[in-house]
């Protein structure tokens, strides 16, 4: 005897689940923990070194148009 043959879709559903989680979990056990950044220093009185320069993504404008007003009215196109 054994699962009703209506069962068996359910049980391949299930097995896959739990094997795939299985698989999840050992590869996340052996990752590497997050790493913290460290903390910045917090300013003082004694400024001990000038603040590093500020890095720019990309210097290639781009084109923004605001505000976005939704069309509420597709027939009024």
């Amino acid at each position: 005897m054994g699962p009703r043959e209506e069962d068996n879709g359910m049980l391949l559903l299930a097995a896959v689940t739990l094997i795939c989680a299985t698989l999840a979990g050992v590869v996340e056990i052996g990752r590497p923990g997050p790493v913290m950044a460290a903390r910045p220093e917090v300013a003082t009185a004694r400024p001990t070194a000038a603040a590093p320069p500020t890095v720019v993504a990309s210097d290639v404008p781009v084109r923004v148009i605001l505000p976005f007003t939704p069309n509420t009215t597709p027939s009024a196109r």
